[in-house]
């Protein structure tokens, strides 16, 4: 199938597409001047799609597909599951920070009320 072909199954702009083969991380056959995209094609660029939507940095993404031709689908479910568990982490330390501000708040409202300096009798 043909680039604009692709992009419609993928939601990838052709420009995007294209980026990314200069990139090196999709290498489509090439028929003439144009880009012949297979299946094995799609399924990394719709890997592609799902990680920038995410927001995965391609360039931890880059060593799973070094092989443009013959991704290493094992690298990456490793990194996703690495990333999975970066994330849980993250929420784990934002809960923390969660409690101890409502700690603080908790702390300042058993806190004598004081008056203005300018109030006093």
């Amino acid at each position: 199938m043909k680039i604009g072909e692709a992009s419609a199954l993928t939601g990838l702009s052709c420009k995007a597409i294209r980026l990314y083969e200069q990139q090196g991380l999709i290498r489509p056959a090439r028929k003439g001047t144009y880009r012949s995209f297979s299946q094995a094609d799609i399924d990394l660029l719709l890997l592609l799609a799902e990680a920038r939507r995410i927001q995965i940095p391609l360039s931890r993404l880059r060593s799973a597909i070094q092989d443009a031709r013959h991704p290493d689908w094992q690298a990456v479910r490793t990194l996703l599951t690495e990333l999975r568990h970066e994330a849980e982490q993250a929420i784990r330390n934002q809960q923390q920070r969660l409690r101890s501000i409502d700690q603080c708040l908790q702390e300042i409202h058993q806190c004598p009320a004081q008056q203005p300096l300018d109030s006093a009798p």
